[in-house]
């Protein structure tokens, strides 16, 4: 009898994981109504990363449903959140993602209208058919700004229906509120900076909340779980991220970038506290200030289930299903993860077992196809490990900042451009990740080389820009782009798998995720080696105010003195320097079974021929007449491990 209860038992687990469906609601409006005046952004471009995450964790094309600009009015979003409702079923995992401009709109007038915010202003997603970002009588007064009150009413109504074993995770690349003093020129925000007034309901005419929080109200007892992840705080501007990719520039939702790059990165069984931990270090990397939120019970598995682990192993399929063996493969990863023509492979079986080699002969954004040293079996069950981290090129973009009015002005905007097209990695527009301005002064000319911080570079000329020295300007842009580049590289390589690495503060001794430090604090920097061999260790800083400083080895000192036993701990004592600014500040940990000394590439000391495969990428990216191709070499994966920790340094 037990047995046949068993059977039973698996039976309904088996019928339950069948009946469990994965959907998505993807809305994206890059173009708005051409009289709004509503400026463009990439948010078209979101879809096609959103879509690859979801296609390699088994979401079916046919439950993914896309809503790209002008499809994405008030009322067909409404619907379309409605039908997801309808066509959902208890245990269904839906993702739902937002793309666009965000706005903070006056709050309703009443309390039964759903008058409900404090500060007096609701947050809301501009669908397509926003005519205007600010109330204009008789032609627009908000009706078709989706307010958080509406959407907290829909995803109310689908949690319920998913039931508690559900799940419902929504991702929001847009923000809502912040000041326009200078997001004009940097890269695009996602956002009104001005929030959208009512003159026959002013702000002083708001009362205390009287209703519950919307999105976490009203719900059954057995409602699935929310998880909610924005772009950036409610007050903050949500910046779009700049790649470069195969040598074109691509513009991108900080959100939608870091989520997909967090999901190749996470192991399986991760849960939403791990993932956002991803997301937000990926998103600071790019926009140090800029910070993300994230709401909801983080401990539930991402998905609810298994998914591909990230940069140790990547799974392969076969291409042909005609064939019951064949040497050509496919990986879900591409030229955004670093796999490039030319990669080469280590492909194992299910067992671990090593069975072929493999070669990557073409590469999409997504994707890449290769061919392997043996026939692979059709239904086997195969993953691959890349032997080489490919880095690929690197860029930065300037916007030029000038009176276009001033004929002299602009031929010296011009002048400047032709000296900057001659780097391929630097690109010039209206909007970029640097801004230079160019003044008119009683002498002549005053150009300011700002980033989003603060900035970086000025001079003053008596004449136009090319009878002078470019070179300190040069300078300043590669200094920032190196930054920019050791920042955002991602964690990888065969050797940290082994490694873990932590922050401890002084003040607690306990390890916390992205601990908050005062200038001269003191910490521990953890390194624990959990592997079979001996490490030597490098430890890069990279500060708020994007300084470079190599903290391990000492320069000067013997690099083979730092290293760390195998299955031990290495603790070092450091502190915050007392005039470091408040800011997000990164400690980049770099492992190798050989010592490594980066104080030899810096200062040029060492011969390119005697550097191993990690030593010439980082002369790639230090050495000036390298440095102007915008490329970087690929290393060997089984040389090095990189991990990154990192903490927020607060102001006084």
């Amino acid at each position: 009898m037990r047995s046949c209860y068993l059977l039973i038992s698996l039976l309904l687990s088996a019928m339950l994981a069948c009946a469990q469906n994965k959907r998505a609601l993807i809305v994206a409006v890059g173009n708005y109504m051409p009289e709004s005046g509503i400026a463009p952004l990439s948010s078209l471009n979101d879809v096609k990363y959103i879509t690859a995450v979801l296609e390699n964790h088994d979401f079916q094309e046919k439950n993914i449903r896309v809503l790209p600009d002008k499809a994405a009015t008030h009322a067909a979003i409404l619907k379309a959140l409605d039908d997801l409702a309808r066509t959902s079923s208890k245990g269904d995992i839906v993702l739902i993602h937002f793309s666009g401009h965000g706005q903070q709109i006056r709050d309703q007038r009443t309390a039964e209208a759903g008058k409900d915010e404090d500060d007096g202003y609701d947050e809301a997603f501009l669908p397509y058919d926003v005519k205007k970002p600010q109330y204009y009588p008789g032609v627009y007064t908000g009706e078709n700004h989706l307010r958080d009150d509406e959407l907290g009413m829909k995803l109310i109504a689908l949690r319920n229906k998913l039931g508690a074993t559900g799940s419902l995770l929504v991702l929001i690349d847009a923000c809502h509120s912040g000041t326009a003093t200078r997001s004009a020129s940097f890269t695009t925000a996602r956002g009104e900076p001005v929030p959208f007034m009512d003159p026959e309901n002013p702000v002083d005419a708001n009362t205390a909340a009287t209703l519950d929080d919307s999105f976490f109200s009203r719900l059954a007892g057995d409602a699935a779980n929310m998880v909610v992840i924005s772009g950036s705080g409610p007050h903050q501007q949500n910046f779009q991220t700049e790649l470069s990719i195969n040598g074109s520039r691509e513009e991108i939702g900080s959100l939608t970038y870091a989520f997909y790059r967090a999901m190749n990165e996470l192991p399986a069984g991760a849960d939403y506290e791990l993932l956002f931990r991803k997301i937000r270090a990926m998103i600071q990397a790019h926009h140090p200030n800029q910070i993300p939120m994230v709401e909801g019970n983080t401990s539930q598995l991402v998905f609810q289930g298994k998914f591909q682990s990230g940069n140790a192993s990547i799974p392969l399929t076969t291409t042909d299903h005609r064939l019951l063996a064949d040497t050509i493969f496919k990986i879900p990863k591409g030229l955004t993860d670093g796999v490039a023509p030319g990669t080469t492979l280590d492909i194992f079986d299910a067992s671990g077992k090593t069975v072929a080699e493999g070669v990557i002969r073409r590469a999409d954004y997504f994707a890449a196809f290769g061919a392997a040293s043996q026939l692979l079996q059709r239904g086997e069950s195969y993953h691959a490990v890349p032997r080489e981290l490919s880095w690929g090129t690197f860029g930065v973009s300037v916007a030029l900042v000038y009176d276009a009015k001033d004929r002299e002005a602009a031929a010296v905007k011009d002048e400047v451009v032709r000296s900057l097209q001659a780097f391929p990695f630097i690109f010039t527009g209206s909007t970029g990740e640097l801004l230079l301005r160019i003044n008119r002064t009683e002498t002549g000319w005053h150009l300011a080389l700002e980033d989003a911080v603060a900035g970086r570079w000025q001079s003053a000329w008596n004449t136009s820009p090319a009878a002078n020295d470019m070179k300190p300007l040069l300078k300043s842009i590669a200094s920032y782009m190196r930054v920019k580049f050791l920042r955002t590289l991602p964690d990888g390589g065969q050797l940290a798998r082994n490694v873990r690495v932590e922050i401890i503060p002084g003040s607690s001794g306990v390890a916390t995720d992205d601990p908050q430090l005062v200038n001269g604090d003191g910490f521990a920097l953890n390194i624990y080696n959990n592997g079979r061999d001996r490490l030597f260790y490098t430890v890069i800083d990279l500060t708020p105010d994007q300084r470079i400083d190599i903290l391990y080895p000492v320069k000067g000192k013997n690099p083979a003195d730092y290293s760390i036993e195998r299955n031990s701990t290495i603790s070092r004592r450091l502190a915050v320097s007392r005039n470091t600014p408040a800011g997000k500040e990164y400690l980049k940990v770099i492992v190798s079974k050989e010592p490594l000394d980066l104080h030899s590439v810096l200062d040029h000391s060492r011969q390119r021929s005697d550097m191993t495969s990690f030593l010439a990428a980082m002369d790639d990216l230090f050495r000036d007449d390298r440095a102007t191709r915008g490329e970087i070499s690929a290393i060997r994966a089984e040389e090095v491990g990189i991990v990154t920790v990192s903490f927020t340094v607060k102001g006084p």
